[in-house]
């Protein structure tokens, strides 16, 4: 398998005709275990700085999806157009076998390639998501008439969270097109595979935030209790952004999962 260029290098690979960006810890090394991290609606690899520079003894990557971030390409409505880009992106790296880590959309996305390609992902790390993810008609309405829904800002974080993080979420916000978060959550709100996830048989880890007001606790529980092998880890103090606001607590729980599951293989 060859070195890919890391995060101080031009991180870039073309799929399908388009320049698709990524990050990673570092140059590939064949003995680790290789978690691949998908972000959420509206997001980029950057959501999972703390994970790539946080966790140790695995090779981590984090792409942009199309659209996203440094990512050319168009966001997509559905999450099997995301799933099937995963796809090629670690095809295109020359991943055999990989550990699937996603948040909130992303975890969708890592779900349905569980379904669609369960010899490649051999482990699940779903993060603040669920088997359906439906989206608040007002939020949608919003996106349509070109509005940022700022005010939801705040269900995204534990009421614990400093006021600072807020407003700089909020300036974030501002500077995503609001036809990528539209797609996205039309592709969230489509999602529902609850009648097939107990296909799913790869090993899952489940993290969620105990204050999760858009994915509550209970969707996490309906994944732990209808994934056959399933670990699931609740943190205090945290919201849907859990693995930005108590990130040595996801850390720890990625790589003790990611060290249990690539001993067996």
């Amino acid at each position: 398998m060859r070195k890919w260029k890391g995060i101080r290098g031009v991180p870039y690979i073309n799929i399908q005709g388009k320049n698709m960006y990524y990050d990673q810890n570092s140059d590939f090394q064949a003995d680790l275990p290789t978690v691949l991290f998908v972000h959420g609606a509206g997001g980029s690899g950057k959501k999972w700085t703390h994970q790539l520079g946080g966790i140790q003894g695995c090779n981590l990557i984090a792409p942009d999806l199309p659209g996203h971030g440094r990512s050319e390409g168009s966001a997509a409505d559905n999450i099997i157009a995301y799933c099937e880009f995963v796809w090629s992106f670690a095809q295109a790296l020359n991943l055999k076998k990989f550990i699937i880590a996603g948040h909130s959309m992303g975890g969708g996305i890592a779900l349905e390639l569980g379904l669609a390609y369960p010899e490649a992902a051999y482990g699940l790390i779903i993060v603040a998501s669920g088997a359906r993810l439906r989206v608040n008609p007002g939020m949608l309405d919003a996106l349509t008439r070109g509005e940022h829904p700022i005010e939801t800002i705040k269900y995204q974080y534990s009421p614990k969270i400093n006021p600072d993080v807020l407003v700089k979420a909020a300036e974030e916000m501002k500077t995503i097109p609001t036809n990528v978060y539209l797609a996205d959550f039309r592709a969230c709100n489509n999602f529902d595979i609850i009648d097939r996830i107990n296909n799913i048989s790869n090993p899952a880890l489940i993290i969620c935030g105990q204050d999760d007001q858009m994915t509550p606790l209970k969707y996490s529980e309906f994944l732990h209790k209808e994934l056959s092998y399933s670990t699931i880890v609740r943190i205090p103090e945290a919201g849907h952004m859990v693995m930005l606001e108590k990130p040595d607590q996801v850390n720890e729980a990625i790589s003790d999962f990611s060290a249990q599951i690539s001993s067996k293989e």
